[in-house]
């Protein structure tokens, strides 16, 4: 196998708990590692990977492109799991078989990116140096043993042919961490947004795990249990700082949500480059200000200028939505404008029907009337409006909903809005005079 060049994906690999491990049992541990080292070199060869080097059971390898990275990362995870470990082996804790996990659990992190090579002198194996190679040392990291780590650059790379080529792995969103290491321009930290990869046949179901079953023609409402669900699931990565929210902020207590859906208006009429700009300096205004929520509000997605987000109480996002009509007073917008109608937001709290990860973004996915009724009462703000949806059950007056003394809110009307089929009352928010 020839050596990979110029921009290459680093993949390092490590073993949960090995010296425990080789401390509890050493004769079946001999061969267990054995049995690991045969599963990992097969697989890197069936993917055109490079042994860089080993150190006791941890692998560094090379591959020329991502997509035979990641294939290789997820085909050894089911290899590791299917494999034939001994019952001495299965006995121990770091090894037993639980919740999508048996056997060896082997950390991955990977990156790809520019790298410089050179011939080891002893060796004669060509070893990499760069910055694509610290990233991925400090994505292995901070992974848990059985987990897949890597940059949102190396995903976003091959997410497009994932499912024709990797199988439809599990994604997840894990937030943006500051990383182990110093850039090497000496400018401060270096932060990564970082994304999870399962294999699909091992993956925990949130959807599954996580909403509200009903049942036609019934009133009783069960909420889902995560116990009912077996899979990998693992815990908040745990790095040197949480620089935003993960999939795992993401709100579904109780099986409840707040949604907002955002629609940038104000700026349609401009021309197109300054109407591009003005959106990349808005985006940066939500992120600033949901990052400053507390709890953190949290970005399900954003496509050209209109945006969905999740809170755990309305009362967050109605404050959320309010400052942010204020703030685009001091944005550093383009063009002609009246900075006070940019936006049309609309807020809708009520139970969800299930909430996974996105299959490409790994952001989390909500799946229930409360996406739809949000977007409808957005559709119906005027700019500059922040407008809640309470559902009005035939017959019954709608009750004001109070948030306190610094926040107003109106009726404004009892409307049926396209495709629901219950009233809905809608109230607009406004800050209180000082």
């Amino acid at each position: 196998m020839q050596a990979p060049e110029g921009d290459v994906t680093i993949v390092f690999t490590d073993l949960q708990g090995s010296t425990t491990l080789w401390e509890t049992h050493p004769p079946a541990m001999k061969a267990a590692v054995d049995l690991h080292d045969k599963i990992i070199r097969r697989c890197y060869g069936e993917h055109s990977g490079y042994e860089i080097t080993t150190e006791g059971d941890a692998f560094q390898l090379a591959f020329q492109h991502p997509i035979d990275a990641l294939a290789f990362a997820l085909k050894t995870q089911v290899e590791l799991h299917k494999a034939d470990w001994s019952p001495e082996i299965l006995a121990l804790d770091d090894a037993s078989e639980k919740d999508g996990f048996r056997g060896f659990r082997v950390r991955m992190g990977l990156h790809h990116g520019r790298t410089k090579s050179r011939v080891h002198d002893v060796t004669r194996r060509t070893f990499y140096e760069g910055e694509a190679v610290d990233i991925a040392k400090a994505m292995e990291g901070i992974c848990y043993g059985g987990q897949i780590l890597t940059t949102v650059e190396t995903w976003r790379a091959v997410s497009g042919i994932s499912e024709q080529v990797l199988g439809s792995p599990q994604v997840m969103d894990c937030g943006e961490h500051e990383l182990d290491i110093r850039q090497r321009n000496e400018k401060g930290p270096l932060s990564k947004r970082v994304v999870q990869l399962v294999p699909n046949e091992l993956a925990f179901d949130y959807f599954a795990a996580r909403g509200r079953e009903e049942h036609p023609g019934s009133k009783h409402v069960r909420l889902k249990k995560e116990s009912d669900v077996v899979g990998r699931k693992f815990a908040p990565l745990k790095s040197k700082n949480q620089i935003c929210a993960s999939f795992f902020d993401a709100p579904y207590a109780n099986g409840k949500v707040t949604i907002i859906f955002i629609y940038t208006k104000g700026i349609d009429d401009l021309p197109t480059e300054i109407r591009k700009n003005n959106r990349q300096v808005l985006a940066k205004v939500v992120r600033s200000l949901l990052a400053q929520c507390n709890p953190h509000g949290y970005e399900c997605q954003e496509e050209n200028g209109s945006w969905m987000l999740a809170f755990g109480k309305m009362a967050k996002a109605v404050s959320f939505g309010l400052r942010l009509v204020e703030s685009t007073a001091r944005a550093p917008l383009e063009g002609d404008i009246d900075r006070s109608k940019i936006f049309k937001i609309g807020v809708h709290t009520g139970p969800f029907t299930s909430m996974g990860p996105h299959t490409v973004t790994g952001r989390a996915d909500y799946f229930g009337p409360v996406v739809n009724r949000a977007a409808r009462v957005a559709s119906q703000c005027e700019l500059g409006q922040v407008l809640i949806g309470i559902p009005l059950p035939s017959g019954e007056t709608p009750c004001t909903p109070d948030f306190g003394s610094k926040i107003i809110t109106k009726l404004v009307g009892i409307r049926k809005l396209k495709g629901l089929t219950v009233d809905m009352a809608l109230f607009s928010c406004a800050r209180a005079p000082r």
